[in-house]
């Protein structure tokens, strides 16, 4: 074969590989020809995340501060309970007044309660169906006591004096189960139940200018301590008394301890254990009889 035709044979196979190196995909071969190694894939281009493209919950997280541990709740002192009272076993009456001479406008149950609002004396004033009713100290028990105020008492209803007093009778005139004889001539006091005398002790009666008077008469109220005044006197607290007619008593003295002779103003005077003993002992209604 001639030069000219090895030149001809030649060209017509490298014509057909460079068509085939366009057309068939050997560009890539061709890439490789010329850089002499494997071509690298360009990294995509920076697109920067935008809040948006977050999920809610993560940007919450993000965005929130830490919570506080909360404060533990400071506690409440308790409220006091109010000053009360409780009946005994036996229940207790409840009066319109500090004193047994009192109406009583009705009855608190055994072991029942009610609020204590004031105090005279030996009563405590409560709160009854909606309104001011007195018990007595002694039968019942009070409790969380703390400034209970002293209030006024509403007068003492005082009997009408009787237009005719009924003279005074022989002991062995009285068919009482309890009553007592006053003897002014001997100046002493008796007690007699069921038509026997028990206990005896020596009195001061009125002064001849203030009489005691004589008669028959009941115990209209007894009152552990009153205040008696009259034209040159006043005494408080005396203990003890039990009014049997208008303003005069069967009471305790403590100014005095002269017993046996005319001291007061009227009244019947005793020696104070002699006037608890016989206050703890009659009733109000019990007779007194006295007479010289």
């Amino acid at each position: 074969m001639d030069k000219r035709a090895k030149q001809d044979s030649v060209v017509p196979w490298m014509g057909g590989c460079v068509l085939m190196l366009v057309i068939g995909g050997c560009l890539g071969l061709a890439a490789i020809g010329l850089t002499g190694s494997p071509a690298q894939a360009a990294p995509p281009p920076h697109n920067p995340v935008s809040m948006g493209d977050i999920p809610s919950r993560v940007v919450r997280s993000v965005a929130s501060s830490p919570t506080a541990t909360p404060l533990p709740p400071t506690p409440v002192p308790p409220t006091p309970a109010p000053p009360s009272v409780v009946a005994g076993a036996a229940g207790v009456n409840v009066r319109s007044g500090p004193g047994t001479d009192f109406a009583g406008i009705g009855l608190l149950d055994p072991e029942e309660s009610a609020m204590l609002t004031g105090r005279h004396g030996d009563w405590w004033q409560i709160e009854y169906q909606g309104a001011p009713g007195w018990v007595a100290s002694w039968v019942v028990t009070a409790l969380n006591l703390g400034d209970v105020p002293e209030v006024e008492a509403p007068p003492t209803p005082v009997p009408a004096s009787p237009v005719e007093i009924d003279p005074p009778a022989e002991p062995e005139e009285i068919d009482e189960a309890r009553w007592i004889d006053v003897d002014l001539s001997e100046q002493t006091l008796t007690a007699y139940e069921n038509g026997v005398p028990v206990h005896t002790t020596l009195v001061s009666s009125g002064l001849p200018q203030t009489p005691t008077p004589t008669g028959q008469f009941r115990i209209w109220i007894k009152l552990r301590t009153d205040d008696m005044a009259g034209a040159d006197y006043y005494i408080e607290d005396v203990p003890y008394v039990m009014y049997f007619y208008q303003g005069y008593g069967l009471h305790g003295v403590t100014w005095h301890g002269n017993f046996g002779h005319p001291m007061s103003h009227g009244c019947v005077n005793l020696p104070t254990p002699e006037a608890e003993w016989l206050f703890n002992w009659a009733d109000v209604g019990t007779l007194v009889n006295i007479h010289s």
